[in-house]
C-alpha cells in the first residue's frame, strides 16, 4: 500500500499558499505602517513598525513558507527518485518525531531477517496510522531510508 497520494500534494499546495497569502497580507500591512510612520516622521513609529516588518518576514518565511516548500521538494523526489526494497520484521517504531529531509519522521528499527541485521528507516509522522505495529512482518519501498510503500506479510507463501 502506498503511503502517499496526490491527496498530499493538494494538501501541501494549500499550505503553501495559505502561508504565503498570509505573509503578504501581514508585510503589506506592516509595510503600509512604515510608510505612514516615515510620512507623519515618526521616529518610535517607524523603528517599531520596521521591527515589525524584519521580524515578521523572516519568521514568516523561516518558520512557515520554507517547510512547506521543503516538503513539497520532499515529496516530488519520492515521486520521481530511485528506489529500493526490503523485507523485514518491525521491531520499533518511534514516537518522537525527527526532521529529516524536509519531513517529519518516526524512525522505524527493522530485522532483515535473512541478514540478520538491523535497519533504520523512516516512517513519516502523519502516516503513523497507515504502518504495522512492531512484530509484523513486512516488505517496504525505500526512498533513500524514507518508507514510500509498505506491504504485510502473513503467510508462509509470502516471500
Amino acid at each position: 500500500m502506498s503511503l502517499y497520494s496526490p491527496a498530499d500534494h493538494d494538501a501541501i499546495r494549500r499550505r503553501i499558499r495559505r502561508a504565503a497569502v498570509l505573509l503578504t497580507l501581514t508585510l503589506l500591512t506592516l509595510g503600509a505602517l512604515l510608510l505612514l510612520s516615515l510620512h507623519a516622521r515618526s521616529l518610535a513609529g517607524v523603528t517599531a513598525s520596521a521591527s515589525a516588518l524584519a521580524v515578521s518576514g523572516v519568521f514568516g518565511v523561516g518558520f512557515y513558507l520554507l517547510p512547506c516548500l521543503r516538503y513539497r521538494g520532499f515529496l516530488r523526489d519520492m515521486e520521481t527518485g530511485l528506489s529500493r526494497e526490503m523485507t523485514g520484521r518491525v521491531i520499533e517504531i518511534s514516537d518522537i518525531p525527527e526532521e529529516h529531509d524536509g519531513a517529519r519522521v518516526l524512525p522505524v528499527r527493522l530485522l532483515l531477517e535473512d541478514q540478520n541485521d538491523e535497519r533504520l528507516i523512516y516512517l513519516n509522522a502523519s502516516k503513523r496510522a497507515l504502518f504495522p505495529a512492531p512484530g509484523a512482518r513486512v516488505h517496504v519501498t525505500l526512498f533513500g531510508r524514507h518508507i514510500r510503500t509498505v506491504e504485510v506479510k502473513t503467510g508462509i507463501g509470502d516471500s
